[in-house]
């Protein structure tokens, strides 16, 4: 929890909240990552997360610009991904 908490809550606040959170002005794709449940549920393409499995999770496709290309402003440093693998790993 203190490695979410430490290395994913704040790029999730930075980089998607805006877009994908119960207070998104907008909500795009009915997905929403402001929560474990949510996140897990997903939006319209499917789980956003799959905990263990890395390949099946659509967020970590989306930020390596394989699916989609999120966030859309720029890609997320090789270090951040790294960070979001481990987190889905775990």
């Amino acid at each position: 929890m203190d490695f979410f908490e430490k290395r994913i809550r704040p790029v999730l606040v930075e980089h998607c909240y805006k877009c994908h959170s119960a207070g998104a002005e907008k909500l795009q794709g009915k997905l929403l990552l402001d929560s474990r449940d949510a996140s897990r549920k997903g939006g319209e393409t499917g789980a956003a997360i799959v905990p263990g499995d890395s390949d099946a999770s659509l967020l970590l496709k989306a930020i390596r610009y394989e699916d989609f290309e999120m966030p859309p402003s720029g890609k997320l440093s090789a270090e951040v991904i790294a960070d979001f693998e481990k987190w889905i790993k775990d």
